[in-house]
């Protein structure tokens, strides 16, 4: 068998075009690396002057009995204090938030903005007293928004947070999940010295929110698989695990995994490290439909396999050490491009992100580890494997029976770009789970269940992949070597 293996692989690498190939998949990385889609504009915040003159200046052509007037007059008075202090203060970051609506759904995300709420009742009540603001809440209002007035005027950052986490606290008929995740999020900025602004921190802090509310938001999710929605909501608690550690650590450069946790992310070497198998995929796939179509029909069309049929080994020994071949020569693969990666993406982006580690969740303990990056990308690697080697015994079963290479081919890549475009999309649905949740396509891949992960289709979990692989696995390789021994080459028996 070792021998038929070593054969079979010197064929392989005999083929001037898997050099060809492997040349296309090392452009391919550099040109991605050199073109990055991950990496996110850097577009800065804004803290320039508001144009108040341009606002003020259509107010007369406004009723001033409506909310629209209302609303123009709260945001002319906002501005006035924003535009008192400098560009770039906190003062104006922290303004910024209070003008600034997060939309999410049907999840009520405003409770940041109540010095808006305070100014609203403030002129509502001075202007017309159809509003009904009575006059406690007009003094309450006015008091909160002098005191927040005046922690602005004398410069402390963390006396303006207080007084969030208090106001925010004594709300009442509100709900109490989207309260809390307000008061956390000013908690989090006080506990850890997070000053405004617009810089990595403050990034984190914001998208820790942001997550925080995606979470209630998929529980009003009806037309998704539960499935689906429980993974999404992993991956929020993941992303939220991941902001909380960078805070606390007080880390400074983007700890992004599959998401971008950072708005102005600057993609670096390690980032596009760790996303290797994610991003190359379809250069594998290519790969290794090329070689295990070809191994078998080039062999049948050409007439050269009766060479090796007339050796004392069974058929069935020849086509497993051709399969194993293919293995290996996608290992190989693996590896260069692996390795490619590493190499230009160190050229393009540094290699000084490479000294760090990976960081990562583990679903199972719902606690932030550490990893070497190399380690991560073998167990990544090992988990992708064995989607690899049933598309080899597909594309072999394939050109064992029809002898077309090209055939062999194209169903193959169809099949991969359709699992992985309509057929995810398909399996979202609870309905259609039922039935997509036997497919192998949906089952092959088990880098999804690293570190306790899961998978979004209902039905679908790493005990029942593993079952479903295995039938597939026996089946395609069970008919494969059927067929194969019944193939009549040429009076070859």
């Amino acid at each position: 068998m070792i021998k038929l293996i070593q054969n079979e692989l010197i064929k392989i690498f005999k083929r001037k075009s898997i050099y060809f190939l492997f040349l296309i998949s090392i452009i391919a990385v550099i040109i991605y690396n050199y073109k990055n889609p991950d990496q996110n504009p850097v577009l800065g915040f804004d803290t320039s002057d508001y144009n108040i003159e341009a606002i003020e200046n259509t107010l007369d052509k406004i009723p001033n009995n409506t909310e629209h007037y209302i609303m123009q007059k709260v945001s002319i008075e906002l501005y006035k204090v924003y535009n008192s202090f400098e560009e770039g203060s906190w003062q104006r970051y922290a303004l910024k938030e209070e003008t600034t609506e997060m939309v999410i759904n049907d999840v009520n995300t405003n409770y940041n903005l109540d010095i808006k709420k305070y100014l609203e009742n403030i002129i509502k009540h001075e202007l017309n007293s159809r509003y009904e603001i009575s006059e406690e809440t007009y003094n309450i209002s006015k008091t909160k928004y002098n005191e927040y007035l005046q922690a602005l005027n004398s410069n402390d950052w963390k006396e303006f947070v207080r007084l969030k986490i208090r106001n925010l606290k004594e709300l009442k008929d509100v709900s109490q999940d989207e309260l809390n995740i307000e008061i956390e999020y000013y908690n989090l900025r006080l506990e850890n010295n997070i000053n405004f602004g617009y810089n990595i921190l403050n990034q984190y802090l914001r998208n820790y929110k942001s997550n925080s509310y995606l979470i209630l938001a998929m529980k009003t999710y009806e037309n998704e698989s539960q499935a689906f929605i429980n993974e999404n909501i992993n991956r929020y608690k993941a992303n939220m695990s991941l902001c909380k550690y960078a805070i606390e650590n007080n880390i400074n450069y983007d700890i992004s995994n599959n998401d971008n946790l950072i708005t102005d992310n600057k993609i670096d070497a390690r980032i596009s490290f760790i996303r290797t198998f994610e991003h190359f995929d379809i250069i594998m796939v290519i790969i290794i439909i090329y070689i295990s179509t070809t191994i078998v029909t080039e062999e049948t069309n050409k007439g050269t396999i009766k060479g090796l049929l007339t050796k004392p080994h069974k058929r069935s020994t020849i086509l497993l050490s051709k399969i194993l071949a293919c293995i290996i020569t996608t290992i190989i693969a693996m590896v260069i491009v692996l390795i490619t990666q590493f190499i230009v993406g160190g050229v393009i982006f540094g290699f000084d992100s490479y000294k760090l580690d990976y960081i990562g969740y583990n679903f199972n303990n719902e606690q932030v580890f550490t990893m070497n990056l190399f380690i991560y990308n073998i167990l990544v690697g090992i988990s992708k494997l064995p989607m690899y080697i049933i598309m080899i015994l597909f594309c072999i079963f394939i050109g064992v029976v029809s002898n077309h290479t090209s055939m062999s081919m194209i169903v193959t890549l169809i099949i991969f770009l359709i699992s992985d475009t309509v057929l995810k999309e398909w399996s979202k649905v609870e309905t259609l789970s039922l039935i997509t949740r036997y497919f192998i396509t949906n089952n092959w891949d088990f880098s999804i269940y690293l570190f306790g992960g899961i998978s979004n289709i209902s039905g679908v979990t790493l005990i029942s992949s593993i079952f479903i692989y295995i039938v597939y696995m026996i089946i395609l390789l069970a008919l494969s070597i059927y067929k194969f021994k019944k193939k009549e080459i040429n009076n070859v028996p």
